[in-house]
């Protein structure tokens, strides 16, 4: 006899589009949990969920917002999970947390939280954004505690960033359960766009949000030593530190790199279908060194040619010389020699047949499906005595 699948409620104000939330809802229907979503609209329009805070008249929306949010969950929630064997609280979810999570805990449900990241890590110790030991920093962290010690289970996205959470935040290790990001295939499909064209100068992309891990001034230092036009840079996106990226592309006086400041989700297949190299991070942060981030899987998925930071985090999942070119952080040289190798059609060829190989086994739908099968009922099981293999080492 077949047993009835595990009933899982998606719940709170997260970003619904975005690829976290979304890629785990998808993964798990893929997997035949039988999934149901309870959602308030606060974050879909701030592309920058940090900027744009900066006045008292800003956050005193933000506040009324969330409020109407948490008015219509608190009593939805009330009613929808007693249908849920246990409910998933999605980026960003720290308030949701706070607010949702005990409410759920007294109606007898196990509680998953998946952040993605820290209040702390972004704010604090990644951006700067917040000065650390300062008042604010530790009512920051404050927060990120609560929130995390609500949860029954936490997803997270590489062994590297649990770490973080048992040693920077004192999570539990029994509680932490590995995830990868992963890509869209459904949309990130190399057979759905047009092929690349042949001619004119090595086209290299990237695109994210300008941070301190992303390692910008890397790229237009690398792009700076291809400046002899066999190489044409585009860099797409905006955010804390694309002022000083701009200012210092006129003080190199670069002549093969192009700034946009967005374009649409649905055309980012495309644009890396038409580039020949695909840049994910450089930067030499802390964080840098943990993550693997949506636009290294998306480009897998793509079977793109991919030039990345070496990190313990990416070598989880790609290999130098098989699919990626594995750079040091915040190398310029060590990187423009990187997309100079690439100019070999053959060479971006089997880079790009490796890195899809390696994201069907760990990044596709599929692949996070089989992953959580495995993970759902650890996650939502009692506490077991061993901790996590990956603590153990």
């Amino acid at each position: 006899m077949s047993r009835q699948p595990l009933r899982v409620l998606y719940v709170g104000t997260y970003e619904r589009e975005y690829p976290r939330n979304a890629l785990v809802i998808a993964a798990l229907r893929r997997a035949g949990f039988d999934v149901r979503e309870l959602h308030a609209p606060v974050w879909e329009r701030r592309r920058d969920k940090v900027a744009g805070f900066h006045s008292p008249v800003s956050w005193l929306l933000l506040a009324a917002t969330l409020i109407r949010a948490y008015l219509t969950l608190v009593g939805r929630t009330m009613f929808v999970l007693r249908g849920a064997d246990v409910a998933i609280v999605g980026y960003i979810g720290q308030l949701d947390m706070l607010v949702l999570a005990p409410l759920i805990r007294l109606l007898r449900r196990p509680v998953i939280f998946n952040p993605l990241v820290t209040l702390t890590d972004t704010l604090v110790d990644d951006r700067g954004l917040v000065g650390a030991g300062t008042r604010r920093a530790r009512a920051v962290e404050t927060i990120d505690r609560m929130a995390l010690a609500r949860a029954h289970a936490v997803l997270v996205d590489t062994p590297e960033n649990g770490r973080y959470l048992v040693e920077r935040l004192g999570v539990a290790p029994r509680r932490i359960h590995q995830l990868d990001v992963g890509a869209d295939d459904r949309m990130f499909d190399p057979n759905r766009v047009e092929p690349p064209r042949s001619d004119g100068p090595l086209q290299v992309l990237f695109y994210g949000k300008f941070t301190p891990l992303q390692g910008v001034d890397t790229i237009l230092r690398a792009a700076h030593l291809l400046d002899d036009g066999a190489f044409a840079f585009t860099l797409i996106g905006t955010g804390q530190t694309c002022g000083a990226a701009r200012a210092l592309a006129i003080e190199l006086a670069l002549t093969n790199v192009v700034f946009v400041d967005w374009v649409p989700y649905a055309e980012l297949p495309g644009r890396i279908a038409s580039a020949d190299v695909v840049l994910g991070i450089f930067g030499d942060t802390a964080k840098a060194a943990r993550v693997v981030p949506n636009k290294v899987f998306q480009a897998m998925s793509m079977g793109a040619a991919i030039a990345t930071a070496d990190t313990p985090a990416v070598r989880r999942v790609l290999h130098d010389e098989r699919s990626a070119l594995l750079v040091p952080p915040a190398d310029p040289a060590e990187l423009a020699a990187a997309i100079r190798r690439l100019a070999d059609r053959d060479h971006r060829r089997t880079l790009g047949e490796g890195a899809r190989a390696a994201f069907d086994e760990v990044g596709s739908i599929d692949a996070l499906a089989r992953r959580l099968v495995e993970v759902l009922p650890a996650a939502t099981a009692p506490y077991p005595r061993a901790e996590p293999a990956w603590v153990r080492r």
